[in-house]
């Protein structure tokens, strides 16, 4: 059982007091279907650590996929398909371009968050991606694996696959509702978590439009730069995440919804 604060002495409690044992000041516990509790347990450690291990999941798929045999004509098949589509995109501008990767992303998203639909689109949509990323390899003359790695080398991809693998978590958590009986309760959750990976892809949408801006440079050191910004607002956002943890779960101990 976690410790939490008393708003009025600053004591840490164990969670569930109603006596504050050094102030005496007496803990109200607001409805568990309140907005504030909704954010709240987004951060809790089962729900994050489930997270984690969807998204390792999604990268072991895609490692184990990417090492797929496959025939160099079969390679070239699924490059000359999907080619057209990709050259489109490259060739938009910059901030239509961070729209359009958005746009195409946060849709995937919002199919994966929907319950049973979502978890099995994500199986779809990882073995797709994975399948295209094996054959522009190939076509390129280096494995699967060796692209996937390079792919992770750059920032947007560590906003975009784990937006994915947040999505169907939170799909797979609202089946668990149901079972649970708290399928109101969850489905608040549900739509600060479909907020949240759509900013999540917005930023990715960014980053990856500039990335490849930057790959027509000659100097593709250039790409690791992205980085810095990259750290800059994950910085920011556990900073702001545990303020507003923070914040809330004072709220909700002193009874304010």
């Amino acid at each position: 059982m976690k410790d939490i604060q008393c708003p009025q002495c600053g004591a840490l409690v164990p969670e569930g007091t109603k006596l504050c044992p050094v102030c005496g000041y007496r803990f109200i516990t607001v409805s568990d279907d309140s907005w504030k509790s909704a954010f709240v347990r987004i951060f809790s450690r089962k729900r994050v650590l489930t997270m984690v291990l969807v998204f390792v999941a999604e990268l072991a798929i895609m490692f184990a996929l990417t090492a797929m045999p496959m025939s160099g004509s079969t390679a070239n098949q699924i490059v000359n398909q999907n080619e057209p589509s990709l050259q489109s995109v490259r060739a938009l501008p910059l901030i239509v371009r961070s729209f359009s990767i958005f746009s195409h992303n946060y849709e995937i998203a919002s199919i994966e968050i929907i319950p049973v639909i979502g978890q099995i689109f994500f199986l779809i949509s990882t073995y797709s991606t994975a399948i295209v990323l094996n054959a522009l390899a190939i076509s390129q003359g280096v494995t699967g694996p060796l692209a996937l790695v390079s792919l992770l080398l750059l920032p947007y991809s560590w906003l975009e696959l784990p937006s994915y693998a947040i999505a169907t978590t939170e799909g797979a958590f609202l089946i668990y509702s149901l079972f649970t009986k708290h399928f109101r309760k969850e489905i608040k959750t549900a739509v600060i978590v479909w907020l949240m990976v759509g900013l999540e892809l917005l930023t990715a949408g960014i980053f990856e439009s500039w990335t490849i801006a930057l790959e027509s440079s000659n100097n593709l050191s250039l790409l690791f730069i992205t980085w810095i910004p990259y750290a800059v607002i994950i910085a920011i956002f556990v900073v702001v995440v545990r303020h507003f943890v923070h914040r809330f779960q004072t709220d909700m101990a002193m009874g304010r919804n």
